[in-house]
């Protein structure tokens, strides 16, 4: 019979048995062993980790951290390659995993295409979400005049290929305010739509607001700019591992993010979708072989060049961690993190929520200073007390502080405690 201390065990060996204990557990005669409720189980998951136990990182909208077994798998191939390079006989690129960029990557992308709800030759490999976006504005035809509408809170690798296309195409870059914080999904999609003039041929936005954690609206933005026939691209730098994503329930036109901030993979991955009627359209930025082969338009985006097979081999092991762990368990542990601190902070009448007010729009990232302070004074106090890592946001918006599955609770309490000592 399994029981609590063996699994643990077990757990703290190899953390990608997560799922074949569960279902050991399940078929036992004794209650579940682990569930994602049960503190030990987030324990367990901690140690996977290569964190240091004197430090807390809250900052995974910028980086976020590798497991044990991503790093491992990291170093193995990277090793591998340095030692049996000569076995390589160049006869398939799609079998021989030694370089990338000319590999179809058929395994990971149909574990992408899964975790998002969307089809495999939708998905594009990318680097990171600023290669997508440039990939996609580079490749839609737009004519003078055309106006590509987006927030004054996208982030500068969202937003700058578009102001190339500007430039040097005679489109019209164009922002609208949403306001900081957010009241509301309501107000935002009226702020947006009503933004929309006959001239609008794209609207881009972040999903997720980097710089405050808004969840914005997305699938009734995109109803919207449907019936207009605007095409959507939805800036996914922050959403991927963080909260759900469906694809085919969005129903934008493009979709791109990055996995090394919440899925724990390495740097340097990323993905690119857009829909099938639309891909066969989008001219290649990064031109190899494959450029003009519509057979797999996935493949066509994704072939550009030599690349490092080690990160990509390690990013499969990040997604397999993500879903064995199980992807609903992960997000609903981030958001009970980040509402655990945003309930706190709502306490302190001397603290600034510059995160939405509504709860819903909400998930692991939180936005707040402390009256008299900075975003640097914060962060540098945060650090000094109790070696935490938020991470600064400029003298008004303070902190911007991220909430993640290696976090505890009592971390949670240990940075309410120092807000309540600095306020």
């Amino acid at each position: 019979m399994t029981n609590r201390r063996d699994v643990l065990k077990y757990l703290g060996l190899t953390a990608l048995s997560v799922s074949a204990l569960n279902a050991s557990a399940a078929n036992t005669e004794v209650e579940p062993i682990l569930n994602s409720e049960d503190p030990l189980f987030w324990d367990s998951v901690r140690n996977q980790f290569m964190l240091s136990k004197d430090k807390v990182f809250f900052n995974c909208g910028t980086v976020g951290v590798m497991p044990k077994v991503v790093f491992e798998k990291l170093c193995d191939h990277s090793r591998y390659l340095a030692t049996h390079v000569a076995d390589w006989e160049y006869k398939d690129d799609n079998k021989e995993q030694f370089i990338s960029g000319y590999n179809n990557l058929l395994p990971i992308r149909t574990k992408v295409a899964k975790l998002l709800n969307c089809e495999v030759a939708e998905i594009a490999m990318t680097d990171n979400v600023t290669n997508g976006m440039s990939y996609i504005a580079n490749g839609i035809t737009l004519q003078p005049g055309d106006e590509i509408l987006t927030t004054d809170q996208e982030h500068g690798g969202g937003q700058s290929s578009w102001k190339v296309k500007e430039k040097r195409f005679g489109a019209v870059f164009k922002t609208v305010a949403i306001g900081k914080p957010i009241t509301s999904s309501a107000e935002v999609l009226d702020i947006i739509v009503k933004a929309f003039t006959p001239k609008t041929k794209v609207l881009m936005l972040s999903h997720m607001i980097s710089g405050s954690g808004a969840i914005l609206p997305v699938k009734e933005i995109c109803a919207e700019a449907k019936r207009r026939g605007i095409f959507t691209v939805l800036d996914g730098a922050q959403t991927i591992g963080h909260i759900k994503i469906d694809l085919k329930d969005i129903d934008c036109d493009a979709y791109v993010g990055c996995f090394h901030k919440w899925v724990g993979a390495p740097t340097g991955t990323g993905f690119m979708f857009v829909k099938a009627m639309h891909m066969k359209d989008l001219w290649t930025t990064v031109a190899s072989y494959r450029w003009d082969d519509h057979a797999d338009e996935g493949f066509r985006f994704t072939q550009r060049g030599t690349g490092n097979f080690a990160i990509l081999l390690a990013l499969e092991v990040a997604l397999d961690f993500h879903f064995q762990l199980g992807p609903d368990n992960v997000y609903a542990r981030i958001k009970f993190l980040g509402e655990r601190l945003r309930n706190g902070l709502r306490q302190n009448k001397k603290v600034k929520l510059f995160s939405p007010k509504e709860e819903a729009m909400c998930a692991g990232i939180s936005l707040y200073n402390i009256d008299g302070l900075t975003g640097a004074q914060l962060q540098d106090a945060y650090w000094n007390k109790a070696k935490m890592r938020p991470r600064s946001q400029g003298d008004i918006f303070g902190v911007r502080h991220s909430t993640h599955i290696f976090n505890s609770t009592q971390e949670i309490d240990r940075a309410l405690k120092i807000v309540e000592e600095l306020s």
